[in-house]
């Protein structure tokens, strides 16, 4: 029930935005470019354990709002807004830390499972 609530209020967020640009004649370009550039990073900011993965995402933000702000691309915030509904829905409801394989683990299991299953 919880996931389709965030699911159905991250939808209508988002088609109000979509919306409203196109209402009021916003750039849906710079709307674009900014929920492409932000959508990856923070669907997965979970992830960042590492100093540099942290310095390069704050780095890479700050110059990219100075550029965005030094040419006055408004519209760009719109679509990091938009990046930041949909990657963090899809951050908190469906991205899962990540265990490698372990061949030794899984046949350690599966001798475990046949010999609880021949008792």
């Amino acid at each position: 029930m919880k996931n389709i609530l965030i699911g159905g209020l991250a939808a209508l967020a988002c088609g109000g935005i979509i919306i409203y640009t196109f209402e009021t004649e916003r750039s849906f370009l710079q709307l674009l470019f900014g929920f492409l550039i932000f959508v990856i990073p923070i669907t997965f900011i979970g992830s960042f354990k590492s100093k540099v993965g942290s310095f390069a995402f704050v780095f890479t933000t700050l110059i990219i709002g100075y550029v965005v702000s030094k040419f006055l691309f408004h519209d760009f915030w719109l679509g990091v807004v938009l990046a930041g509904i949909i990657g963090g829905a899809a951050s908190y409801l469906r991205v899962e830390k990540y265990h490698p394989f372990s061949a030794t683990n899984y046949e350690e299991m599966a001798k475990e499972k046949f010999k609880n299953k021949n008792k």
